[in-house]
């Protein structure tokens, strides 16, 4: 058997323009991305904060072990919590939902 070495291909380095690299021709593209990972470092640090105050309650013993994974939301509050995220999500998806798919989109994914 012959075997002929190959390299992989490099991908061209990405063009810097006003200071900033660009990864996408549009950029409209390349600041949702920023958004993106602006938002996944916001989340992380959120997940970080919560797992140590879960810790410190769980350690001080106001909070038992796995108690919020086996938390049932009162009967009283469902009503509430979901409207909120049904708001949370009409004002994240809102946008999209209504250019592509009309006006009362999101309100009638979220009744289905």
């Amino acid at each position: 058997m012959n075997h002929t070495p190959h390299s992989t291909p490099r991908l061209p380095e990405p063009p810097v323009t006003d200071g900033q690299m660009t990864f996408f021709q549009d950029p409209a593209i390349d600041k949702l991305l920023g958004l993106v990972m602006a938002l996944a470092g916001e989340t992380y640090v959120l997940r970080d904060r919560v797992r140590v105050l879960e810790r410190l309650l769980t350690d001080g013993g106001t909070l038992a072990e796995g108690a919020a994974e086996a938390y049932v939301i009162p009967a009283d509050a469902e009503g509430a919590w979901r409207t909120d995220r049904d708001a949370f999500f009409e004002r994240l998806l809102g946008p999209i939902a209504m250019d592509h798919l009309g006006p009362d989109a999101t309100r009638k994914a979220a009744r289905s």
